[in-house]
């Protein structure tokens, strides 16, 4: 009797399966002719939303090139150029070597650290904001904060991106009173002073004479802040508020985005030659969840630039968008609105990376333009895990000089190898600001173009670097910025010497890791970008390239150390023998050829700050072993310290 009342019931769900078995085969089948106008909807609509119609596409020709040794040293010096202005400096490290620069001031930090350009050089910038020092009293903080520290006296540090020397700001930035910025006491506080006051109490007596901030009489004041009501009952007031550019820009002007992510939209400064700005940018989302097949996408713009004087607090709007609403804003604040870029800004503009990896994002999808091969999902792109754009100074394909770009690199969503499908830039110099190409790489090619994280594991397993990793013992590896180099696609990864964090740190040494790839690594190691270059050759040309023949005598290099130290004021004593109780080693760098200068005048530098530290100005010079080496001698209580630096010369 169970045997007979279930078999009804297994019949029906045998053939409720079946039917739906064969439903979702002709729906399988089918699927592209049923979903294919639709996809093709969503993939326009996209397309629109973050303007991807305005990427150039173009085919990535590559692979790996023979050198003959003897082409090794012309190729060098054909590429001298562009080989000088690899970034060798990394955020990360630009923080850690200039933490020290802020010596013993307790009221400023740092806050963030952008990368700028001037002429033909990158630079990273180091901006501070103002902390309450630990020591001031509770019932003092209040006079503190809104009338002594109101301003970062001299608020911009700065490191040259490609040697890592530390570079006088003012050479760049004249003004560099910082009173509205970024973060700390910005945010936190307003400022005060009396309207007719002679002396100051700001930090170093500085007596504000800008155009920021509003006076307020009494009784208003009195409302304003009852404090004033019993310490300036009959004195006008002069205030300023909003001194956070984020928070000025978002009270006037709430219609564009200034946070990302979770994280403030970036703002650098710039300068005119004369004051100093912050340039932030007016990026545009619109939620565009009620449009059709937008599957909740917003729609993206660039609609111009934001310039806050850091001195005044004046913002100066100048839009470069041809969108509808950046037409809009245009009209109703034509009286705000600069019409052009001035020139003195065309070469410091930086398209923002904020926009630039959003568009990306929608880019790894929406470049697929097919909507049989969208379905299949088989080509989607994604940005390598930890990477970020990286701002430089290259000449990619189609190029005709060295620009200023931002560049992204893109590899294949879930293949199994970790290469390149091609990558972005996005061009900063006006009038090509915004401008993106994408390089990419055929899917059938032979040759595989390495990604960074391929590139990382091959400097790992290298034989060479594995020694050096030894003898640096905490070395910190850093960015894997792709470049091509005439007919190399190659990856140039500093190598520092201390992990960071706030550890003083310098180049232990620079890796050449070969791109292109069809079954064996190519990596060069060297003291310098030539130098490492120059390795990566002869490991292709299968040869130990011969050192680099020295441009100059080691007479005459010598004279020029010693010319550089006297040309600061010291007194240099050459010395046949030095007997000190405790010797210490400040650092130690390589003069050879004239590439190299650069590198030890860095180290030298260091060494002149050294003794302005130590108050003295006699240096002591002695040649040992092809070296010069250059010592201070310090007491220190009962003992005799050397502190010295040696060059290598040969």
């Amino acid at each position: 009797i169970v045997t007979t009342r279930l078999a009804p019931l297994l019949l029906i769900a045998l053939t409720v399966g079946s039917v739906t078995l064969i439903n979702n085969s002709v729906a399988d089948v089918r699927k592209v002719e049923w979903l294919g106008p639709y996809t093709a909807q969503h993939i326009s609509v996209n397309r629109y939303l973050a303007e991807l119609d305005q990427v150039r596409e173009l085919p990535y020709e590559f692979g790996l090139t023979t050198i003959q040794p003897n082409r090794i040293d012309p190729y060098i010096e054909e590429n001298r150029e562009y080989l000088a202005k690899v970034r060798l400096w990394d955020q990360q490290g630009s923080f850690d070597k200039l933490r020290p620069e802020i010596g013993l001031i307790p009221y400023v930090d740092f806050t963030e650290s952008d990368i700028l350009r001037f002429s033909d050089s990158l630079y990273w910038s180091a901006s501070m904001d103002l902390i309450l020092p630990s020591t001031v009293k509770p019932e003092d903080q209040w006079y503190a904060t809104h009338f002594v520290y109101t301003h970062v006296p001299s608020g911009l540090l700065m490191l040259e991106g490609h040697t890592g020397r530390i570079v006088d700001s003012s050479s760049f930035f004249q003004q560099r009173r910082i009173y509205y910025g970024e973060g700390g006491l910005f945010q936190d506080t307003w400022v005060a002073f009396p309207g007719d006051r002679t002396v100051s109490s700001e930090v170093g007596g500085h007596l504000y004479t800008g155009r920021g901030g509003v006076t307020v009489s009494p009784p208003l004041s009195w409302v304003f802040e009852p404090n004033f009501l019993t310490s300036y009952p009959a004195t006008d007031m002069h205030v300023l508020r909003y001194r956070d550019v984020h928070e000025r820009m978002r009270l006037l002007f709430p219609y564009f985005t200034y946070s990302f992510n979770g994280q403030r939209i970036d703002a650098w400064p710039v300068t005119d030659g004369e004051n100093t700005y912050w340039a932030m940018p007016l990026i545009l989302f619109l939620d565009a969840d009620i449009v059709p097949w937008s599957g909740g996408n917003p729609l993206g713009r660039l609609v111009g630039y934001a310039l806050i004087d850091a001195y005044h607090g004046d913002i100066d709007l100048i839009i470069l968008g041809d969108d509808y609403f950046s037409q809009l804003f245009k009209k109703v604040y034509s009286g705000h609105i600069s019409a052009e870029v001035p020139g003195w800004l065309e070469s410091q503009l930086r398209y923002p990376e904020e926009l630039f990896e959003w568009r990306i994002e929608r880019y790894n999808f929406f470049h697929v333009t097919d909507p049989v091969v969208f379905i299949s999902a088989g080509e989607f792109y994604t940005v390598p895990r930890g990477m970020d754009t990286y701002y430089i100074l290259a000449q990619p394909p189609s190029f005709d000089e060295l620009e200023f770009i931002g560049l992204l690199s893109l590899e294949l969503r879930g293949a199994l190898g970790e290469n390149l499908a091609g990558y972005a830039v996005v061009r900063n110099d006006y009038p090509h600001t915004g401008e993106m190409i994408f390089y990419k790489v055929p899917l059938e090619a032979r040759t595989k173009l390495l990604g960074p994280t391929a590139v990382n594991d091959a400097l790992e397993r290298n034989s060479e670097f594995s020694q050096l990793r030894t003898l640096l013992r905490t070395p910190r590896v850093g960015n894997q910025i792709f470049y091509k180099i005439g007919d190399y696609d190659v990856f140039f990864i500093p190598v520092y010497t201390a992990a960071g964090g706030g550890v003083v740190t310098e180049l232990g040494t620079i890796a050449t890791v070969g791109a292109d790839f069809i079954g064996e690594y190519y990596v060069g190691l060297g003291s310098t970008v030539q130098e490492s270059f120059r390795a990566f050759l002869g490991k292709i040309a299968g040869v130990e390239p011969p050192p680099p023949e020295p441009d100059i005598g080691v007479k005459e290099r010598v004279e020029n150390l010693i010319s550089a130290l006297e040309g600061e004021g010291l007194v240099v004593l050459r010395v046949t023998a030095i007997n000190p109780d405790a010797s210490f080693l400040v650092g130690t760098t390589r003069y050879v050829t004239e590439e190299d200068w650069d590198e030890t005048r860095v180290l030298l530098d260091s060494f002149i700050d050294l003794c302005d530290v130590y108050g003295s100005n006699r240096v002591y010079m002695w040649q040992p072993d092809s070296k010069a080496n250059f010592g201070v001698m310090v007491r220190f209580e009962e003992a005799l310290e050397l502190h010295y630096i040696i060059v290598e010369l040969t």
